[in-house]
């Protein structure tokens, strides 16, 4: 069976921009500013849920979507809009969107402490639009290797996830105005993800 290289590579970039380690890391640090030796504790925590919604998305979403009788192209249109309005939000609002976890970043705690790593972890992190993301690459395809390929994307994803996490925390300390440009830019890229899923969910719903 060929690979299809630029398949990886795009599912890749989607996974990691969606979970988007950077921007993450920055609202983390301020989050744990009370707390920083604690930080590895929570990264690791935070991780393991991320894995575990991401990794079921991957093996079992596709699934879930064939017996409720749900049309994969249809899917693939509704998660790309959930994206697409993910990233709207976050060029135009500044914040992170109500798509990943509701009512904006008023889901998230002003502080962090371990009852809360699980909130923050869902939906922040891994909200409908990473949900969705993973279960339309694992869907794209009818042979299989679409789930491989959302199990390697949220691979890299979650490795990049502590790293982001804990390297920013302790390295990288961003004026507001840097964070809301990174913050632009993750948004734009999002964007551009859900109008591609929605434009591939289309095609797929109309070849049947």
């Amino acid at each position: 069976m060929k690979v299809d290289l630029n398949f990886y590579l795009q599912s890749i970039v989607a996974v990691v921009v969606i979970t988007d380690p950077l921007t993450r890391g920055i609202f983390f640090r301020q989050l744990t500013a009370n707390e920083p030796e604690r930080r590895v504790e929570f990264v690791r925590r935070i991780t393991l849920v991320v894995a575990i919604t991401l990794f079921g998305s991957a093996l079992i979403g596709r699934e879930l979507l064939d017996v409720m009788g749900i049309n994969l192209g249809a899917f693939g249109v509704a998660g790309g809009i959930v994206v697409t309005l993910m990233g709207f939000e976050m060029l135009f609002g500044g914040e992170p969107s109500r798509a990943q976890g509701g009512e904006k970043s008023r889901e998230v705690p002003e502080s962090f402490d371990g009852s809360v790593v699980v909130p923050y972890a869902i939906p922040f992190i891994a909200g409908p639009g990473a949900i969705t993301t993973v279960i339309s690459i694992a869907a794209a395809t009818d042979n299989g290797e679409g789930t491989v390929v959302a199990l390697v994307a949220v691979a890299v994803a979650v490795i990049l996830l502590p790293i982001g996490h804990l390297l920013v925390s302790k390295y990288v300390n961003l004026s507001e105005q840097a964070e809301g440009i990174v913050t632009k830019i993750g948004g734009l890229l999002i964007t551009t993800i859900g109008i591609q899923l929605v434009l591939s969910g289309i095609q797929r719903f109309f070849e049947g």
